[in-house]
């Protein structure tokens, strides 16, 4: 094997930091030149991210003291560090032995906790990301990965037959699957070539998101739970929805750039929701605005926000707190053991006796099977569920109007239960009252509980829940 030096193009920090004084090691006049660092490296590339970083939070600022930096470098320069390492052992720079992301986060993170009046930590909710682009030697790098492992830079089936463009660069993933496969033979095979043009940069600011938890109850029969049209084409009326109402005002008080609302089950649109309300929590995504909800301050803030929420029409809200990630993630688990309470008042064409409520209620508890009912078919698999009804009460108002009081096993249909559906629901109400299926049906319709403890509560002597 040949022992020639390979030599290199470096800026003067890689010299210093990497070769040291190697021999076949020559300076280039331009940073962005230098065939290991791109550039990225250089003091006027770190004061233009940095005033870019200070542009950012000043349109749109966070009210966090501190940050984490994350560096997404260009995949080639990962590449460049690897065959490095494999071609030139005989560099002594001062760095040398610094993994390559490390000499360069090194070299932003003062600059950037001074351009952003932050601290940069390593635990922190606030993360800014970088990413950095320098494209110019993607094709050849994933030509020459290609010709030294072939088998694991396939062009797979799925491109080949559906016409897809072949990829024009190696991803980060594929090359950390080789990177211990290339050695010195190998990485004599590249031919170093410096960039012309500078790398670009882009910046994300992310924050960790914030989870606030509550119920609701809704008074209208004609607001959904979530966005909704009849006209799937038609625009949708902003602010129309249970979500909406609440997220909105949410997102408007921490400065959100996104939420998702979740919910223990969810009710028709024409479907109130009583009692002490609906389990929900929201996801607040990227919020700008967190001090509020620190400490023991969120308490006398979600009540402002309660009372917001609240002003509005259709709704109300209780219980807002502020609850941890994992806590978030237990609302929808084990969701066919809860149970729900309604109340159902029906119409029934032919009149009906007190024996035939004694008789009906005689059956419970009841095991019914239910198939997807017709009206949801659209958007739920065709499947039988089996489901329980713990207790049915009546009251009847006359011959041929009632109302019924049911506890049932989440994920009962409650329409179908009463009326059949056509025969998919088996028992069905209808049937225990000794009615022809379709002769009962469901006037109006209201959840009066949902059984499930939420928010949760902290045990006695518990300490407050931290957040970052």
């Amino acid at each position: 094997m040949s022992s020639e030096k390979t030599p290199l193009v470096f800026c003067e920090l890689c010299v210093r930091q990497i070769s040291g004084d190697a021999e076949n090691v020559t300076t280039c006049s331009e940073s962005f030149e230098c065939q290991l660092c791109f550039g990225i490296m250089d003091q006027s590339m770190i004061d233009e991210v940095g005033e870019k970083v200070q542009e950012e939070l000043q349109k749109l600022p966070y009210d966090s003291n501190s940050f984490i930096l994350a560096l997404n470098l260009p995949v080639g320069q990962t590449l460049r560090e690897i065959l490095v390492n494999r071609l030139r052992p005989d560099f002594n720079g001062t760095l040398v032995q610094v993994p390559h992301k490390v000499r360069n986060i090194d070299g932003y993170l003062k600059k950037l906790g001074s351009y952003s009046g932050k601290r940069p930590t390593l635990s922190s909710d606030l993360q800014l990301m970088i990413t950095f682009e320098q494209d110019e030697s993607d094709f050849t790098d994933l030509q020459f990965l290609q010709s030294a492992f072939p088998n694991d830079f396939r062009v797979g089936k799925r491109n080949r037959y559906s016409h897809q463009e072949a990829p024009t660069s190696c991803s980060k993933q594929q090359l950390q699957q080789v990177t211990g496969r290339i050695n010195e033979q190998i990485a004599r095979k590249y031919v170093f070539k410096s960039p012309t043009r500078k790398c670009t940069f882009s910046l994300q600011f992310e924050r960790d998101p914030v989870f606030v938890a509550g119920r609701y109850c809704k008074y209208s029969r004609c607001l959904p739970q979530s966005p909704w049209s009849e006209d799937k084409d038609a625009p949708r009326e902003p602010g129309n929805s249970v979500s909406e109402k609440v997220c909105d005002v949410l997102k408007k008080q921490f400065g959100a750039s996104d939420s998702r609302f979740v919910t223990s089950g969810r009710e028709d649109i024409d479907v109130r929701m009583l009692g002490n309300g609906r389990p929900f929590v929201v996801e607040l995504r990227n919020c700008r605005i967190t001090l509020p909800v620190r400490g023991l301050n969120y308490l006398e803030t979600l009540k402002s926000v309660e009372e917001t929420i609240n002003a509005q029409k259709d709704i109300k809200i209780n219980s807002l707190t502020r609850v941890p990630r994992e806590l978030a993630e237990k609302l929808c688990v084990g969701e066919e053991d809860k149970r729900k309470q309604y109340c159902a008042y029906c119409y029934s064409i032919l009149p009906i006796s007190d024996e035939q409520f004694a008789a009906a209620r005689s059956k419970i508890p009841l095991t019914i099977v239910q198939k997807t009912p017709v009206r949801v078919m659209k958007r739920r698999a065709l499947l039988d569920r089996e489901r329980t009804i713990f207790s049915m009460d009546f009251l009847k108002l006359d011959d041929h109007h009632f109302e019924v009081r049911l506890e049932t096993q989440a994920g009962t249909y409650i329409k179908e239960f009463v009326h059949g559906d056509f025969g998919r629901t088996r028992p069905s109400l209808a049937e225990l009252l000794h009615v022809e299926n379709g002769e009962v049906d469901i006037l109006e319709l209201d959840v009066e509980k949902v059984d499930l403890e939420w928010p949760p509560k902290l045990k006695e002597g518990q300490p407050p829940v931290k957040f970052r």
